[in-house]
Formats: structure tokens, sequence, C-alpha cells
């Protein structure tokens, strides 16, 4: 009987310890790619091929995408139908806007579509969306904020 007790109570002391090790142990954070470090060049077109990873940054500023200063928030998405609704939404907007701006440091939200063999990206500065041809909207799609809405909810 007490080589029972013995033996359960090393069991039970043994489980606790796994247990307790387990709980101890650091959370690890989930690792994204880091599209500063891909080579990518902007759309040249909104209408996007399915099969992309797709990964929204949020920078606070337009200059932080272009140095060493990381996004203030990031989201990779594998999800079919989320990147389905993504190039819908895309695909809807014209190729080609209205009218330059003139930009100052204003806030960026990227969307890069990383596929096998090409990467590309698009951005809104200040919730407008810069089309392929470097231009912006005169007047709007409703598309456009759409879609800024949508990628912004994925990044928060």
């Amino acid at each position: 009987m007490y080589c029972l007790n013995a033996t359960t109570s090393f069991v039970l002391k043994l489980l606790l310890c796994a247990v307790g090790l387990a709980a101890c142990r650091p959370e690890s954070k989930p690792t994204f790619t880091d599209t500063k470090a891909v080579s990518k060049e902007y759309a040249t077109t909104f209408k996007f091929r399915p099969g992309a990873l797709v990964i929204v940054e949020d920078y606070e500023k337009m200059s932080d995408a272009s140095d060493n200063t990381p996004p203030k928030a990031i989201r990779e998405l594998r999800d079919e139908a989320t990147i389905g609704k993504i190039l819908a939404l895309a695909a809807a907007l014209p190729d080609e806007g209205q009218i330059m701006k003139k930009m100052a440091n204003v806030p960026l939200l990227r969307t890069t579509l990383m596929y096998a063999d090409d990467t590309i990206f698009f951005d809104y500065y200040n919730a407008s969306v810069k089309t392929p041809r470097t231009s912006f909207y005169a007047n709007p799609p409703q598309e456009e904020k759409a879609l800024y809405e949508l990628l912004q909810s994925l990044v928060k």
C-alpha cells in the first residue's frame, strides 16, 4: 500500500511540476513578415489576383514606412474570406484618380500582397488611397472608404 501511495504521490508531484513549468513559460509573441526587407513594387492596378498573403501595417506617419520605425500596428492575413473582401473592394476602385495631393507627414496605412512570385503594395495616406497611376480621387468612390474601414478594423 505504501508503494502505491509513494508512486501516486510522485506522479502527482511530477504532474504539478510540469503544469507549473508550462504556466511559467514566457508567452511567445507572433512573428510577422518584415515587409521593409522584401523587394516590392507599388500596385499597377487594383485588380489583384487571389492567392496572396496580405499584410496590413498602420504607421503613425508616412516617413516611418521608409525608415527603421516599426508600424504602430500590423496584421498578417491568411483567411480567404477576409482577403476576398479586400480584393473585391479593391477591384471596384478605378486605377486612376483625378487630382494630385501634396502630402505632409500624414498617417499611412500600407497593404502588402505577397505572392510566391511577386510582392506588391498600395497605400492610404490620411484615409485617401493613392491610385496605381499616382493620383487621388476628386470624388472618392464609396469602396475607397469601405476598404479603408475594413483594413483599419483589422489592425485595431
